[in-house]
């Protein structure tokens, strides 16, 4: 067989699939873009900040109280609360008290409360220990955070 009398594509045909191929791939292009931009745009507008650490501590029962102002343009919906002692490698220790997570609506300043208790104690097997700097962080559910190092109050 003479392979000049071979059809090939049109010209016409070949356009329309390059020009469906290009728009294809502009609308996953497009989309892909906007998620991102939207995930971006929620954590931006989501912001809070520490506004103080207050420390009881005794024998029994050990209570840190974090103070959270929302700074942000929209609610900030907290998913943790962390302490850790301000060493490298040191445990993360994760507030089990459904009060500490929730909603903050925009400049609202809410108090929420660490405690450790002879059934849940803090790091190794301790409690609280005076004099001590601890990471306190505050986890928001777009994933921003806010840490702020304090020191408990010595003896």
């Amino acid at each position: 067989m003479n392979i000049r009398k071979r059809k090939a594509i049109s010209p016409l045909i070949t356009t329309l699939l390059l020009i469906a191929i290009a728009v294809a791939a502009s609308v996953l292009t497009y989309s892909w873009v906007m998620s991102m931009v939207g995930s971006q745009s929620a954590q931006a507008q989501t912001q809070v900040r520490i506004d103080n650490v207050g420390w009881t501590i005794s024998a029994t029962n050990d209570n840190v109280t974090v103070t959270i102002r929302n700074t942000g343009s929209i609610a900030a919906d907290i998913e943790s609360i962390t302490i850790r002692k301000n060493t490298a490698g040191s445990t993360i220790y994760t507030c089990n008290d459904a009060t500490a997570t929730g909603a903050v609506d925009v400049g609202l300043v809410v108090t929420k409360k660490w405690r450790s208790t002879v059934a849940s104690p803090l790091p190794g097997n301790d409690y609280i220990i005076n004099g001590t700097a601890y990471v306190i962080r505050v986890t928001m559910k777009t994933g921003f955070y806010y840490e702020l190092v304090a020191t408990s109050p010595t003896a």
